[in-house]
């Protein structure tokens, strides 16, 4: 089987279709991978053909426009910022996945969440089998809301909030898709896209574990199957991304009580010398020593906020976090596994994206605490830590690491439901 694998975002959307097109390149299969030309080596590093799409994601979500359009100036400046973000990258990621496809003659395209419009009329145009790998829940669904604070409210109201997200989103990007679907030549279409996937049998491969979603993983059985986290094997990792062994580091975490880790992964940080001092202060105050990594933000040092603080670069997760006593994160789906597979308490501080969703889990789980980052202060954090130091927390975390599906089964039941996608007639298209 041929296999397209085309995704665009942070590491947090690409590692996990590495560790899939990895287990799917060993069962035989010809994997090509699409990802930004900044996380080329990932893919390149265990082996799979790779090719760059689309834009510099790093540079990206460093960009004065992701860190600061939303928030400075009028109300025309602060929309005008929302449209450039909204099509950020649209045409070159077209060209560029179309020269792919075109090239490849796969059988089976899989595409991440920010490029399904992209990804399903090319399916359609070229009659491929279509694959969608989600890291949280992105459908209609009764149980999750896709609005913060609505959790738990009457099965028609998140439904509601589903409909009228879907509807918003199709009407802010129904132009640009139906000007692609003139070019290849198919009927252009009417309705969201997440209804026309559905219809068209799509496999939604649901990248996370049932433990935080048991009603999904019932609701969802047989149609968007919950496999369980894409998470690298220390094996994977040794070739994907080797870190140089840092001495220090490890004498550091050794020559006092456990750390708390704090890391915002690939989120930008509005002023990371301001959240910097926080973290440090809030350490100070409930006693504990931090682990500070900096991820694509840029700290200079963390020499005048004392002793307890260390700042380091990328560290292996699966490494570090067992040797801490918390972890304090973004909330991405990988790092808050990675977290919670230590048995880890943990503190999510969203950004954007799926991040406050799993902030949610995280708290209805018992395993921690959540706040934005934006509210990130010394006294907020310092209530957060002392929650997630608790017993209980500590205990809820425990709990959830002995729940979750082993990330070898999650592979597994991925790379099967790839291998199930079969091509669909060229006139199959759902308007």
């Amino acid at each position: 089987m041929r296999i397209v694998m085309a995704v665009s975002g942070t590491r947090g959307d690409v590692q996990p279709a590495v560790v899939l097109g990895s287990d799917l390149a060993g069962r035989g299969h010809h994997v090509v991978m699409a990802v930004p030309p900044n996380l080329v080596h990932l893919a390149r590093g265990v082996g799979l053909e790779t090719v760059p799409f689309g834009y510099d994601t790093r540079e990206h979500m460093n960009s004065d426009l992701v860190r600061h359009g939303l928030s400075r100036g009028s109300v025309a400046d602060r929309a005008r910022a929302l449209a450039a973000l909204w099509n950020f990258g649209w045409d070159q990621m077209v060209t560029e996945l179309r020269d792919v496809v075109d090239t490849t003659a796969p059988d089976v395209l899989l595409t991440g969440i920010t490029t399904e419009q992209i990804a399903l009329p090319l399916a359609e145009a070229r009659g491929i089998g279509l694959v969608a790998l989600h890291h949280a829940p992105v459908r209609a669904n009764p149980r999750y809301s896709p609005v913060p604070g609505i959790d738990g409210a009457p099965a028609a109201v998140v439904g509601l909030a589903w409909t009228v997200l879907d509807h918003v989103l199709w009407t802010a990007t129904r132009r640009r898709e139906n000007t692609l679907r003139r070019s290849l030549g198919i009927p252009t279409v009417s309705s969201p896209l997440p209804g026309r996937m559905a219809r068209r049998r799509t496999v939604e491969i649901q990248a996370y574990d049932r433990v935080f979603c048991p009603e999904l993983a019932v609701d969802w059985d047989g149609t968007r199957p919950l496999t369980g986290f894409l998470e690298v094997s220390p094996e994977l990792r040794a070739r994907m991304d080797p870190q140089p062994s840092d001495l220090s580091l490890d004498e550091w975490i050794d020559d006092g009580p456990p750390p708390v880790y704090v890391g915002f992964g690939s989120m930008p940080v509005t002023n990371p010398a301001a959240v910097l001092a926080a973290v440090a202060d809030a350490a100070a105050r409930v006693g504990e020593r931090v682990l500070l990594c900096a991820g694509w933000n840029d700290v200079d040092s963390a020499d005048a906020l004392g002793d307890h603080v260390r700042v380091t670069g990328a560290v292996d997760h699966a490494a570090v976090f067992p040797r801490c006593r918390a972890v304090v994160h973004h909330g991405g789906a990988g790092t808050t596994a990675a977290g919670l597979r230590a048995g880890r308490p943990t503190v999510v501080c969203s950004v954007s994206s799926d991040q406050p969703f799993w902030g949610r889990r995280v708290v209805a789980l018992s395993c921690g605490a959540a706040m934005s980052a934006s509210d990130i202060t010394a006294q907020s954090l310092e209530k957060a830590l002392r929650l997630a130091l608790t017993p209980e927390a500590a205990a809820g975390a425990a709990a959830v690491a002995a729940a979750m599906t082993s990330p070898a089964e999650a592979v597994r039941r991925a790379s099967d439901l790839v291998e199930s996608a079969r091509p669909a007639p060229t006139d199959a298209v759902v308007a």
